[in-house]
């Protein structure tokens, strides 16, 4: 069976383990819900909104969504709060090789 290249796996700096499709950085997608969840202009249920919505974009679905945020919470002290999920995000972007602008 041949490894399916599109796939980017690694490990966050807590340690979380994570497999990633590499085509979602270039997803139009990525970059909206990216924007949305960095402006500081708009109201936070939009930006969790759009948080949220990032993270079904990259995991895949609301199992996968999940999976991540119990992961997050079981390195962070029993909770997966919205600071702990993007810094787990942001070593995943490092990974995929993201800009975040």
């Amino acid at each position: 069976m041949k490894k399916n290249e599109n796939i980017v796996t690694g490990k966050t700096k807590s340690g979380i383990k994570f497999s990633i499709d590499r085509r979602v950085k270039d997803d139009v997608r990525l970059l909206y819900w990216l924007s949305k969840v960095q402006d500081e202009n708009t109201d936070a249920t939009t930006r969790n909104d759009a948080l949220f919505a990032l993270l079904e974009l990259i995991f895949g679905s609301d199992g996968g969504l999940y999976t991540f945020m119990n992961e997050v919470a079981s390195k962070h002290d029993g909770v997966a709060d919205g600071e702990s999920l993007i810094a787990e995000l942001s070593d995943m972007f490092e990974v995929l090789q993201v800009k975040n602008s």
